[in-house]
């Protein structure tokens, strides 16, 4: 009797779960794998989301910044560009490609390789409306950007052979930026002048009689140092697409888009008046200065 009782106690102590339970567990635990890989790309997808919008802010910052500053000596500036295009239409045409030193895919058009960050600055600093001697000129700027910022491992840094890796190339976050520089002076292309017996006739807009000032010569005289205000006053515009994707032989965008503006009180600052062989001049913000100098009574 007393073996007997032994050996029941044994065959207790050794109780498990059964194949039944086992199976229910692995279910619940299928079913719970199933939930997180299911929600884990979505979460990637956000946080990568989340990463370039990070670093397009900060690169349109410093983008604007060195625009408004006329910044000329940003030694690294080239070496994040792929190319930018320059087209001219109006009373003026053309179409000019320009490449960065470390982009070497085929461009439909005449290239001309960049050499210093001035010559970047100098083409995001086209005016939109330009008044040359021939006329009307309307400037479209757009240049393919490597982000200035990002991991280590995306830099375009050359190897012993004087060509950086292509695999740090094509990791990088690229994205597309079409500058627009708007002058209030020169969107008012028609302006209308005041004669007065005996003054200079000043242009001016439609003649506005300020509080106090009914005279048409001090009239005038505040109404061309209001026009002198405004022409120094500037409106800039970076419209950032990404992220930039190859497809085949050809690059594309995606759907993400953003527009950046600031506005720059100041003149230009005339690089050259043969931008690299164009017989175009080259401006840059200058915010130390006014477009022409006035006087306030």
């Amino acid at each position: 009797m007393k073996m007997h009782t032994r050996n029941h106690a044994r065959r207790g102590s050794r109780a498990a779960f059964t194949l039944t339970e086992l199976a229910l567990c692995i279910a619940v635990i299928g079913l719970a794998l199933t939930a997180i890989m299911g929600v884990l790309p979505s979460g990637m997808n956000v946080q990568r989301q989340n990463r370039e919008d990070t670093m397009v802010a900060q690169d349109a910052q410093f983008l604007m910044e060195a625009i408004r500053g006329g910044a000329v000596g940003i030694p690294d500036l080239t070496n994040h560009v792929d190319y930018i295009i320059w087209r001219r239409s109006g009373a003026v045409s053309g179409l000019e490609f320009y490449r960065g030193p470390n982009f070497s895919d085929a461009l439909p058009g005449e290239v001309v390789p960049l050499t210093a960050s001035w010559q970047v600055l100098a083409l995001m600093s086209m005016p939109r409306y330009e008044l040359t001697p021939q006329g009307v000129v309307e400037n479209f700027v757009q240049a393919q950007f490597r982000s200035l910022g990002g991991a280590f491992t995306e830099k375009p840094y050359r190897a012993g052979t004087g060509r950086p890796d292509p695999g740090r190339l094509e990791t990088a976050l690229r994205y597309l930026v079409t500058v627009e520089n708007l002058s209030n002076g020169a969107t008012n292309l028609a302006m209308r002048w005041t004669t007065v017996p005996g003054h200079v006739a000043s242009p001016t807009r439609p003649y506005i009689a300020f509080a106090g000032q009914t005279n048409l010569v001090q009239s005038n005289l505040l109404a061309r140092q209001q026009l002198q205000l405004e022409r120094s006053l500037n409106d800039l515009s970076l419209t950032f697409q990404w992220p930039v994707f190859r497809v085949g032989n050809e690059f594309r965008t995606g759907n993400s888009r953003k527009v950046f503006r600031s506005q720059v009180m100041g003149g230009r600052q005339v690089l050259t008046t043969n931008f690299m062989g164009t017989l175009r001049p080259a401006y840059r913000y200058d915010i130390g200065r006014t477009n022409q100098p006035f006087i306030l009574f």
